[in-house]
């Protein structure tokens, strides 16, 4: 996490982590979480996950976790965290992002 992120001090303050992993359909998802600002979670549905985590209903997979520990490394943070719960709905291909750019597995 960038030192100059204004989404982690919220994170941090929650303690509580949800971690979605998208499918390949939900690439605007992507952007729009990772836009900076704003409500990212607007026009997104969602459920909580059973600690009250943010959880995509549409992901192909997602994670509760609680933060752990941190770890300056230059102008970022390493956040280690211990999963709680997670849960998966796998009827999608992931979306993978690699060098800069999204794709796919190749069969």
């Amino acid at each position: 996490m960038a030192h100059t992120s204004s989404t982690w001090p919220k994170l941090r303050t929650a303690g509580l982590i949800g971690v979605n992993m998208l499918t390949s359909e939900q690439l605007d998802v992507c952007r729009q979480l990772a836009s900076k600002g704003g409500e990212k979670f607007r026009g997104l549905r969602w459920a909580p996950s059973p600690g009250g985590a943010p959880m995509l209903e549409e992901a192909l997979a997602w994670i509760e976790c609680e933060i752990d520990a941190e770890h300056e490394a230059g102008d970022h943070v390493i956040v280690v965290c211990r999963v709680r719960h997670l849960g998966n709905r796998p009827t999608q291909a992931p979306l993978l992002f690699f060098r800069g750019g999204y794709g796919s597995f190749a069969e």
